[in-house]
């Protein structure tokens, strides 16, 4: 008896010492790729940046779109191992009043440098340079082969980033996936068969441009005489990111003797002050950016220093105002010496 108590006593201090040490383990928090403004980043190993919409027309709803609103990446398990992951949230689209129905939020696929991808393809990996290789192709393909049907033919094409795979003695099926440069699927083709299957076409995604904008005085004259002015930032309508809305998140900063200032919210109007520089032609040299890069633009100003006060410093005002001084005390007592000899 006494021993099955031991085993007991033993037994329950090791599940309490694991269950007590899982709570004293310090937790982690993954990395999360989030929309944060001009300062966005892409998601690690892919094109995508959080906040895009990528618009589909799907053969299987003729009255509605299909978005994918890039959500946020992390670094999640698909299946198979940790890769970075795209997720995206799922939105109908009504073609007629544009309304919005929610779906899902769905990871889309991963990518991990070891594993290689996983996913639906609806978004490649793609290399340093921006693109999409052969070699990612051939990874992707390899995954789709490896969980689905097993296909007769198939075949990848880096002069149109497609994917093909395709029977000639079962069924005749043939499914295509076709690709931008930068892994974003712009067509999903089936054909063959008695049954027809769904196919989709993007419709619209992101232009990912860089702000486009220009800049002047703030009354638009380029020959100044004062040495404080105001800048006034124009910059062109965009919605670079296609979710509909007007772009805003923009940030600035101005070349001020030969230091870039730091990145700023934009104001209405940017205070400069010339009054370090001598007169002549000068450059004004200013940067935009949003989440896709950085533009710069520069005018030239003829800039005319003002003069020093009237050309009298505080000391010449003092020494002005003693000579006067003397000068009274001088006139002052030539005129009692005048008077003096009168009487």
């Amino acid at each position: 008896m006494k021993k099955f108590n031991l085993k007991k006593i033993v037994l329950i201090g090791f599940f309490s010492i694991t269950i007590f040490s899982a709570f004293l383990t310090p937790a982690t928090t993954a990395q999360v790729w989030t929309y944060n403004g001009a300062n966005t980043q892409p998601i690690p190993h892919f094109s995508v940046y959080p906040s895009e919409w990528y618009v589909y027309n799907d053969t299987r709803f003729p009255q509605r779109y299909i978005v994918e609103q890039i959500s946020h990446g992390n670094i999640s398990d698909y299946g198979i191992g940790n890769g970075y992951s795209v997720w995206t949230d799922n939105y109908y689209k009504n073609k007629t009043s544009g309304e919005l129905e929610y779906i899902s939020t769905t990871n889309l696929g991963s990518w991990n440098d070891s594993i290689g991808y996983q996913g639906y393809g609806f978004f490649l990996p793609v290399e340093d340079d921006g693109k999409v290789s052969q070699s990612i192709l051939d990874n992707v393909l390899s995954y789709f082969l490896d969980n689905s049907v097993k296909w007769e033919h198939n075949q990848t094409d880096i002069n149109y980033y497609s994917i093909s795979t395709w029977n000639t003695t079962i069924n005749n099926f043939f499914i295509r996936y076709n690709y931008t440069d930068r892994g974003i699927q712009t067509k999903y083709l089936i054909w063959g068969g008695v049954i027809p299957f769904p196919n989709r076409t993007i419709v619209s995604w992101p232009a990912q441009l860089p702000p486009e904008f220009s800049f002047t005085t703030e009354d638009g004259v380029l020959n100044i005489n004062s040495a404080n002015i105001k800048l006034n930032v124009s910059i062109v309508d965009a919605d670079n990111n296609n979710n509909g809305i007007t772009d805003t998140d923009y940030l600035y900063r101005i070349l001020i003797d030969s230091t870039w200032t730091n990145w700023t919210t934009l104001p209405a109007l940017i205070d400069y002050d010339l009054s370090s520089i001598p007169s002549g032609s000068h450059q004004i040299t200013v940067e935009v950016k949003n989440m896709y890069g950085i533009t710069q633009e520069q005018i030239i100003v003829q800039y005319t220093a003002p003069p020093p006060d009237n050309g009298i410093s505080g000391y010449s005002t003092i020494l002005i105002s003693i000579l006067l001084f003397f000068s009274a005390s001088i006139i002052l007592f030539r005129h009692r010496k005048k008077s003096k000899y009168r009487k």
